[in-house]
């Protein structure tokens, strides 16, 4: 009978000890997963304030750089260090880059007025330049695809412009006669496209050459070719007017934790009035 009690406790024992060891190791998975929600959290937290303060941090240094430039042939200069040689379709190499704490960042300009616009290059600009690196079926054929989205966009975007100014003329009219507002209209149609990114994913496997082009694309342009700093494959096939220094530039900064491979990509689109840079558009992911 004892041997049967003993066998017994020591089974509950058993089964005790399997249950405080199932729900220590439990516990255990979720401190370390509690911890590295955490530690992904404060790491993507240090990524984008460090990748924000690359973009502030490359504005004021050229900014800074082009008022106190004496004359316009200074300046020039300035704006001919920013990338390599007109010839060069490498990366452009960091503007800025510096450490704060834990936090990196390193920051790259890019000429966007030295770049092919495939938001204004039209069929026969893309056309020319893929050409460069594709047949000229296929480089007709992608020319194509994109002038099309385009120039569908440009027409969506009038028919939005009018509908709003007539719904504006509306809404006066309301308001003159304490009639009630109705919903504002909602904008619809396709947009130009906003990134590159978008431009490859629009053409998808139509275009596994596109890649190579990157260098020489934008859509951040303003209709001015760079022909001082522009490829002279960009020039032969961009359409605009000519001048002679950058309109449009684009800051590409990133920002990372050290020791942590997450990192917070931002790219701040500024047009070049004079000695100051305004922001025209900014864009922001996750590499």
């Amino acid at each position: 009978m004892n041997t049967q009690r003993r066998g017994s406790a020591l089974i509950v024992t058993l089964v005790l000890v399997l249950l405080l060891t199932a729900a220590t190791a439990a516990a255990a998975r979720g401190a370390r997963s509690s911890g590295l929600v955490a530690s992904n959290q404060q790491a993507q937290a240090v990524a984008r304030a460090m990748a924000e303060s690359g973009v502030l941090a490359a504005r004021h240094r050229l900014e800074s750089a082009m008022r106190a430039a004496p004359d316009s042939q200074a300046r020039m200069q300035i704006f001919d260090g920013l990338e390599g040689p007109s010839t060069s379709v490498a990366a452009p190499l960091p503007f800025v880059a510096d450490t704060l704490g834990d936090g990196v960042f390193a920051t790259a300009v890019v000429n966007a007025s030295a770049r092919l616009d495939v938001n204004a290059a039209g069929f026969e600009g893309l056309s020319r330049l893929f050409r460069t690196v594709a047949s000229p079926s296929d480089a007709d054929r992608v020319a194509s695809l994109i002038a099309s989205r385009v120039s569908g966009s440009m027409a969506n975007a009038a028919q939005r412009a009018r509908a709003e100014r007539m719904q504006s003329q509306d809404s006066l009219v309301d308001a003159l006669l304490g009639r009630t507002q109705g919903p504002s209209a909602r904008r619809s149609g396709i947009l130009p496209f906003e990134s590159l990114d978008e431009v490859d994913g629009f053409v998808g496997g139509e275009a596994p050459w596109l890649s190579t082009l990157a260098p020489l694309l934008t859509v951040d342009g303003d209709g001015s070719v760079d022909r001082r700093h522009a490829p002279q494959t960009v020039l032969a096939a961009a359409a605009g007017s000519l001048v002679d220094a950058p309109t449009r530039i684009v800051f590409v900064a990133r920002g990372w934790m050290s020791g942590h491979a997450l990192t917070r990509e931002i790219q701040a689109v500024y047009a070049v009035e004079g000695a100051e840079l305004h922001l025209v558009r900014w864009r922001e992911r996750d590499r």
